[in-house]
């Protein structure tokens, strides 16, 4: 006779399978990063950039293994080369011509037949390219390039963390255990959520909170997935990562107006913030400036190909700065508004929950910009999950302060046509 499991045991169970499923992920052996594309236009185009990393010898004097690039190249006219060059060569914008004089490799794609020629070119990295930034470059001074190409990079044997870029190293098995961690989110929201409708508790600032938690645990989830089809073909999911960032856009914008409101006392101190009222204009204002600036920041995001592997919105470049800017404004914002709030004698009561919240979104909304701008290329992947912490941080503590036994205590003000009788939030309308 099969044991029989109540629901306690059986969610504990669940998260042990859960947790064990990450401790075996971590074991498996991912491959290279791999980039396709078409090069046209200038007579010198940057496929993809890469940094190898090696592991260390076990013993003095013990061969160790070369790392890969594999090149596979059309093109249909001449002149053309594959140039492996420095990096920092081709940030310092030199003319195609010098980059060939200063090319590590070069190697000729030269058609002589009038037909379209194909290129498989496998080259040796030694060891001592160890966590140098290399770039692979078509080039064909003086003349529009015109080649397409798949490019693959492969560091030397390992475990899956190997196998990344230097800046992409350990990204993934922090991600396993943070799903884990938003896998174990789950359930709360979800008990919690159901406890608030049963009694008819649930307000727009609740209902804005449940949904942008939802959101963050399933950007953790596609992120995550993302990068474990990267670990096993080098590209990973396009269409799934630019979804995990859109969704990052949502839950972000989502907790930001959440703490707006709290800040403002919005069903705490008070039913709403006034219609009409120079405070609601200049709210409006905030939320309209940090939604648009990070839309533009994400879609930007979505569009470049060869980026960082990041969960979020963000890009290392002029499109983002905006958005950047608009989260340091706002998480100030924030602050100096719950310190106004808490002055004012409808507040006193509750002058403790606004401060918390005021210096909750300061710490939160600076933190991304502070790390970003702190943040080396060879640290990303560690500044990512500082960044990812927060938001889970952010998360479990208004999940801790929205739970149906505090919602009342935080929550004690609405709006008169929310509730027509004083029982009506265990469902017992007179």
């Amino acid at each position: 006779m099969l044991p029989q499991f109540g629901p306690h045991e059986q969610r504990h169970r669940l998260f042990l399978a859960f947790f064990a499923a990450g401790a075996c992920l971590q074991l498996r052996v991912a491959s290279a990063k791999m980039v396709m594309g078409i090069a046209s236009g200038d007579d010198y185009q940057l496929v993809s950039t890469f940094c190898f990393t090696f592991p260390e010898p076990s013993s003095a004097g013990e061969a160790m293994p070369n790392g890969h690039i594999h090149s596979q190249t059309i093109v249909s006219s001449n002149g053309h080369k594959f140039l492996v060059l420095n990096h920092t060569d081709l940030l310092e914008g030199y003319s195609c011509d010098e980059l060939v004089k200063r090319a590590k490799v070069i190697e000729p794609l030269s058609e002589k037949t009038k037909e379209v020629i194909a290129y498989d070119l496998t080259l040796n990295v030694e060891p001592s390219m160890n966590r140098q930034h290399i770039a692979a470059v078509i080039a064909r001074c003086g003349q529009p390039v015109n080649a397409e190409y798949i490019v693959e990079f492969t560091n030397p044997g390992g475990y899956m963390d190997r196998h990344f870029a230097c800046e992409d190293r350990g990204l993934l098995s922090a991600y396993i255990w943070l799903s884990l961690g938003a896998a174990g989110m789950t359930p709360a929201i979800a008990t919690a959520v159901r406890a608030l409708h049963r009694r008819q508790a649930h307000n727009d600032v609740s209902a804005i909170f449940f949904t942008g938690a939802a959101f963050f645990v399933t950007r953790v989830w596609l992120f995550s997935v993302h990068l474990l089809v990267y670990s096993r073909n080098g590209m990973g999911l396009g269409m799934l990562l630019f979804l995990a960032q859109f969704l990052d856009f949502l839950c972000n914008t989502m907790a930001t107006i959440v703490l707006l409101a709290l800040v403002h006392g919005v069903y705490v101190t008070r039913p709403a913030v006034p219609p009409g009222s120079e405070e609601r204009r200049v709210l409006l204002q905030v939320i309209g400036g940090f939604a648009a600036t990070y839309l533009i920041s994400t879609l930007a995001c979505g569009f470049r190909v060869d980026g960082l592997l990041s969960p979020f919105g963000v890009v290392t470049g002029a499109a983002s700065w905006p958005y950047l800017l608009a989260r340091v404004c706002t998480g100030v914002f924030c602050f100096n508004k719950s310190m106004r709030h808490a002055a004012e004698n409808e507040a006193l009561a509750k002058k403790n929950y606004v401060l918390r919240f005021g210096t909750i979104a300061l710490a939160w909304l600076v933190l991304m910009p502070l790390t970003i701008c702190l943040s080396g290329t060879d640290s990303w992947h560690s500044d990512a999950l500082i960044v990812d912490l927060s938001n889970f941080g952010l998360f479990s503590i208004l999940l801790y302060d929205f739970w149906p036994s505090r919602f009342g205590a935080l929550f004690g003000c609405v709006r008169l046509t929310e509730r027509t009788h004083q029982y009506s939030e265990f469902g017992l309308d007179g």
